[in-house]
């Protein structure tokens, strides 16, 4: 039994498993809408509150320029002001912004446990690399080889999107889409009535889509590698 190829089947089968199941659930917690600026408000904070023992507050609204956003809506359009340190003075009246919503408050990172297990994965591969590199106990084809180096490829691009996609790292800072247009991070909370938003998204179905069909791919993949690790065991049973 070859359990370096096992090793190789068992990560991609936890890649498979990630992409078809946690991924494709992060995508659905986000979509994004199109939205243009309607106006400007200006807002001036003449005098702070101040608590019971005296001490000033800090201000909940800055002093800026904040725009008003316009989105339509299946029930028509809603406005909003986006209240927003970053947003404020950086727009005009007809500027057009893409609005990326999250259907979460959550402030820190959402790692899962499934991406936990699949970088546990990664690190016995490479442990494994590094021991057909170290010791000459260890034999391994070239194939092999080639195989697992593009497996830890997949299984880094997959983990570096997981990463780069987490809708905390832009939540204080202003973004601009592959098409040009400033993207403003907002955040919502997880509504029944807005389950559905993402999947009227085209970029954001095509991701899940996307997500889904790599996932089963990686699996069957998986499949066939353990099939191939275990063959001298089937042969030796019949």
């Amino acid at each position: 039994m070859d359990a370096f190829t096992l090793t190789m089947a068992a990560t991609l089968a936890v890649a498979g498993w990630f992409l078809t199941r946690d991924y494709a659930r992060f995508l659905r917690g986000t979509y994004a809408m199109r939205g243009r600026v309607t106006s400007i408000q200006q807002v001036f904070v003449s005098r702070m509150d101040t608590h019971e023992k005296g001490d000033i507050a800090s201000q909940i609204v800055k002093n800026g320029f904040y725009p008003v956003i316009e989105y339509p809506a299946p029930g028509g359009a809603i406005s909003f002001t986006a209240i927003d340190v970053n947003a404020s003075g950086r727009f005009h009246v007809g500027d057009e912004v893409c609005l990326k919503v999250s259907k979460t408050r959550r402030k820190e990172t959402r790692i899962c446990g499934t991406f936990s297990v699949l970088m546990l994965m990664l690190g016995l591969l490479v442990l494994g690399l590094l021991g057909l590199a170290i010791f000459s106990g260890f034999n391994a084809s070239a194939s092999q080889i080639v195989l697992a180096s593009i497996v830890l490829s997949v299984c880094l691009s997959i983990s570096v999107l997981y990463i780069r996609d987490q809708d905390e790292n832009c939540k204080h800072d202003l973004t601009r889409t592959e098409s040009g247009y400033t993207q403003l991070c907002l955040f919502e909370p997880t509504a029944f009535s807005k389950w559905k938003s993402a999947l009227r998204d085209p970029v954001q179905r095509n991701k899940i889509r996307s997500s889904q069909v790599c996932g089963a791919t990686c699996m069957g993949s998986a499949v066939v590698m353990m099939l191939v690790a275990l063959q001298p065991l089937l042969h030796i049973s019949i």
